[in-house]
């Protein structure tokens, strides 16, 4: 029984034959990035090949078998029966582009001419329903992705499921994902929300390609939205505070009287000098404010993704602000949570304060919509850059990389460079200065 030869994609895209000849491996160019097409080209081959021996038995990869081929009218009754359903599309290709495959991939003349040219696609193997596979993945991921991006996750394939419904997973193809695409692009969703939904489907057939649920190319690589659109969504991106945004949120009268809760008090000032995420500020526990010899430091165990896990030093603005009074108060209280009073919602902690925030910059006059919480960590970082601070040090503090191997793309960052110890992380945030006065409770 013959099965049909090896297609590989390369990373290009382009599909390749593999054969073997005299125990080694061949791979040859099918000049072509279609998949289905790839396919149909690559039975062509085996069909021809075979036709000079007057004998051929052939198994599709979904487990139809065609047998005891061996004479010309065989061959005629074998093109009639592949001519019927997905097969037509192969044989709608000119005569000229498969005399073209078929000289570049070694079948003769004559053979070719012998041999039937409308081989069949195969009928696409049934694996399990999208939302079977959907639940599958989540499960996994719960692993090591944040409940908010599982939330964001689950989001985005329910809208895919509700547009194609509960398919099977393998009736799923690249007409669907680009159709999904051009309904978001239609709908004016911006750039950056239109590549995480891509990214999270292209990361769920990944998963289902590595767990044997899907047998094609993944329908959604390569489909993000350019780079100039890219270009163009950065400049609707969060902004830096100016100093006077600071002092318009730190010394007024009214931060006292409107952050009137311990996390609106001191999750902003946090923020301010750790550059860390509102929901990872939100979320600590008493037990991750350490200390080190004479080091002071958050000890940052789950963020948004295993890169993010750090230590990260208190300033000394931090340190002489009383906040460290506020830690003893809780811990002597037998509490568990910083800031034991937030109760957990679906996207973590942080949604009271997040939106208490953004009235409170209305109240003091900051109405531009790109500064909002997380601005703080965008001042944050142009602020240490402009002390000359190196990125390597930069990067371990805000947890843009895994501080045992910082991802750059010379051998010296990822060879030499090592976790950087808390004094010297310390020395480096102790160099960032605002012109402001914080008043603790």
């Amino acid at each position: 029984m013959n099965r049909l030869p090896n297609v590989l994609k390369s990373r290009h895209g382009v599909y390749y034959l593999r054969t073997y000849r005299n125990g080694s491996e061949v791979r040859t160019s099918l000049r072509t990035k279609d998949w289905a097409t790839a396919k149909l080209l690559a039975l062509n081959f085996h069909l021809g090949r075979a036709m000079p021996n007057r004998k051929l038995d052939v198994e599709f990869p979904s487990g139809f078998k065609i047998t005891n081929v061996n004479t010309a009218d065989d061959y005629e009754r074998l093109k009639e029966l592949l001519a019927n359903g997905d097969v037509k599309q192969f044989l709608e290709l000119s005569s000229a582009r498969i005399a073209d495959v078929q000289a570049h991939v070694g079948i003769t003349p004559a053979a070719a001419a012998a041999a039937p040219t409308a081989p069949a696609a195969p009928p696409k193997a049934k694996t399990k329903p999208f939302s079977e596979v959907v639940k599958l993945y989540l499960a996994e991921k719960k692993l090591d992705n944040t409940p908010k991006t599982l939330t964001e996750k689950l989001a985005t394939y329910t809208e895919y499921q509700r547009l194609f419904g509960d398919v099977d997973l393998s009736a799923l193809s690249i007409e669907a994902s680009v159709s999904f695409k051009n309904r978001m692009v239609t709908n004016g969703a911006n750039a950056p929300s239109i590549n995480k939904k891509l990214s999270y489907l292209k990361d769920l057939f990944s998963y289902a390609i590595n767990n044997k649920m899907y047998f094609e190319a993944n329908p959604f690589d390569n489909l993000n939205i350019s780079k100039k659109s890219k270009l163009r969504a950065a400049t609707q991106s969060y902004r830096e505070f100016t100093d006077s945004d600071l002092k318009r949120i730190f010394e007024t009268s009214q931060y006292a009287e409107y952050m009137n809760e311990p996390d609106y008090h001191w999750l902003p000032f946090l923020g301010l000098y750790t550059g860390a995420r509102i929901e990872t500020l939100a979320n600590l526990k008493v037990e991750q404010i350490q200390k080190d010899g004479d080091i002071w430091f958050l000890d940052i165990v789950k963020d948004k993704n295993a890169n993010s896990i750090r230590q990260v030093p208190l300033h000394e603005r931090i340190v002489e602000s009383g906040f460290l009074k506020y830690v003893e108060s809780v811990r002597a209280a037998g509490k568990v949570q910083l800031f034991p009073h937030l109760k957990p919602g679906k996207n973590g902690y942080s949604r009271n304060c997040s939106r208490r925030f953004g009235q409170y910059l209305d109240l003091v006059g900051i109405k531009e919509l790109r500064k909002v919480f997380h601005s703080f960590r965008v001042t944050f970082i142009n602020r240490m850059t402009n002390t000359g601070v190196h990125p390597a040090i930069l990067m371990g503090l805000v947890g843009h990389y895994e501080q045992k191997r910082i991802d750059f793309s010379s051998a010296h960052f990822q060879t030499y460079q090592k976790e950087k110890p808390l004094e010297v992380l310390k020395a480096a945030i102790d160099r960032l200065e605002y012109d402001i006065k914080f008043a603790a409770h």
